[in-house]
């Protein structure tokens, strides 16, 4: 019917209507051109309506930045917070009571104190009042609501975090009773039960040297040295706590001698001359890494056991004639054979030929070498070809690093932080500094290795497309292990002098320098290149 009726306007409409003329007439309509301005802004692409503003650079841009701040609440904070709190204490005692075990009770009680805890965060303390409002006269027209100094809201907030951390507790969820217990004592450090909860958080993750710290805290606080709680829960762990005190005290004095060990063998190779590298210590990026065919742990596996994670530095000794001497660790190829061996110090002033000659003895006829796989009896010092490969062929003209190395190559160490970043990574990985201290490296050589991979396929393409081999240099026996670490041409990678053994009659011998172009010979009679 009232479709059918006339639209004729009744004396609603008119009132209506004589309030806006009325609202035009004193200012508060629309300005002449606003209301086009207006819709322009809020059609734009990039226009945020001020309730979805995440910043408030994204608020002032909407123009509406003052009005919102001049908003009041209805409802006094405080009277929000405690109707949580109380919902969050009588969601917990339901969970406590229950026969059922049902653990929702629980996850309700955290929900209600987190939200307790927004409402908290929400109360503005007495004293930012009182500062702010010290010239406002208008300060009586404003609702009266419950006030806190900013110590009683931080016990407050410190109370709320804790029972928050109870309710986890009785989940078991003890990463976040690590969290929530945290920040409890963060408010307030005479908080005893969240120091408890803490301590039992990190009991329960293993982590037996926090759990000390946090029950000697909890012990500190005014009046609770003998809590039974934490008494008995540092009676029970005793034993654990001290061996993890030992264990990191063993730590940090193994590092600080590694330190001291690195900066050495980095003040000696400045100081003679000696270039170092590196090569990538993980494998992949990701542990499905799509670059790889094999599955990404299978390929960390055996990267694992690869030469960069041996541990081992040069060392120094020191002679009769009160003269240091240094040794490396030194890595024989035998390519022919698929073979190698590793002499864990080898002198710089050694002589190649001497420990040629101590680890392939000339033989005389009928008998055979020591060796079971060399069938032919061709490892004999007199029948062997040295070489190393120069790994690093762009610098063999330049002084400067190389702006692109393909992730599988050798990129130079080009100072002392970059050589030690790169041993206590490899340290980090084989577990020294713990399983954390193990993935923080991990994370740190995968983002490493996942930009150079980037770079290379940027300029080339595809990780397919490989540079050069590298070329080789070939050793005469009568060199010292010195003589070939201060050649311009060699760069001793992760620590560990790699030297190719091959017979010099045998096909692989061709073949290798088939592929590997030989820029040289280091004889006693050639000058170093410069």
């Amino acid at each position: 019917q009232w479709m059918d009726e006339d639209d004729e306007d009744d004396e609603t409409d008119q009132f209506l209507q004589q309030a806006i003329d009325m609202a035009v007439q004193q200012g508060r309509g629309w300005a002449p051109g606003e209301k086009e301005e207006y819709m322009k802004r809020i059609l734009d692409d990039d226009f945020i309506p001020p309730m979805f503003c995440s910043s408030e650079e994204e608020l002032e841009r909407t123009g509406l930045a003052e009005a919102f701040a001049a908003l009041q609440y209805d409802d006094d904070p405080a009277v929000t917070m405690n109707e949580n709190k109380q919902k969050g204490t009588n969601a917990f005692l339901d969970g406590k009571r229950n026969q059922a075990n049902n653990i929702q009770y629980f996850r309700d009680a955290v929900n209600h104190y987190y939200e307790a805890i927004a409402w908290a965060n929400k109360i503005e303390p007495l004293e930012s009042k009182q500062d702010g409002n010290n010239n406002n006269k208008e300060e009586d027209k404003e609702p009266q609501f419950q006030t806190f100094t900013e110590q009683e809201l931080d016990e407050i907030k410190s109370t709320l975090y804790s029972n928050a951390a109870l309710c986890h507790l009785q989940l078991k969820n003890w990463g976040h009773v690590r969290e929530d217990s945290q920040k409890a004592v963060n408010f307030n450090k005479d908080n005893v039960k969240a120091w408890y909860r803490l301590a039992k958080a990190h009991q329960m993750l293993q982590q037996w040297e926090e759990a000390g710290s946090a029950i000697e805290s909890g012990l500190n606080c005014e009046g609770e040295g003998h809590n039974k709680d934490l008494l008995k829960l540092q009676s029970s762990l005793h034993d654990k706590i001290r061996k993890a005190r030992l264990a990191r005290q063993k730590r940090e004095r193994l590092r600080a001698e590694r330190v001291s060990h690195v900066k050495q063998v980095w003040k000696h190779c400045t100081a003679a001359g000696i270039k170092l590298g590196r090569v990538a210590l993980v494998a992949s990026v990701s542990d499905d890494d799509e670059d790889d065919h094999d599955s990404a742990e299978a390929r960390e596996s055996r990267w694992h056991h690869h030469f960069p994670h041996t541990g081992l530095l040069p060392i120094q000794s020191s002679s009769s004639s009160s003269s240091s001497t240094w040794s490396w660790p030194c890595l024989f190829l035998y390519p022919s054979h698929s073979q190698s061996d590793f002499i864990k110090h080898f002198g710089e002033e050694e002589m190649l030929a001497m420990r040629m000659a101590e680890m392939f003895p000339e033989i005389e006829t009928g008998q055979e070498t020591a060796m079971p796989w060399d069938y032919n009896n061709e490892f004999q010092c007199s029948q062997l070809a040295v070489y190393f490969e120069v790994n690093c062929p762009g610098e063999m003209k330049t002084t400067k690093k190389t702006s692109l190395v393909h992730p599988d190559s050798v990129e130079r160490l080009l100072d002392q932080a970059a050589t030690m970043r790169f041993y206590e990574s490899s340290r980090a990985l084989k577990g020294d500094e713990g399983p954390e201290m193990a993935n923080l490296a991990k994370a740190v050589e995968r983002k490493r290795l996942h930009k150079q991979r980037k770079a290379w396929k940027k300029k080339h393409g595809s990780l397919w497309a490989l540079p050069d081999p590298c070329p080789v240099v070939r050793v005469h026996p009568a060199m010292t292990l010195n003589d070939i670490l201060t050649d311009p041409r060699m760069v001793v990678a992760n620590f560990v002098v790699t030297l190719v053994v091959i017979p010099e009659q045998h096909p692989a011998h061709a073949e290798y320098l088939k592929e590997h172009d030989c820029v040289g010979i280091l004889q006693p009679s050639e000058q170093p290149a410069k």
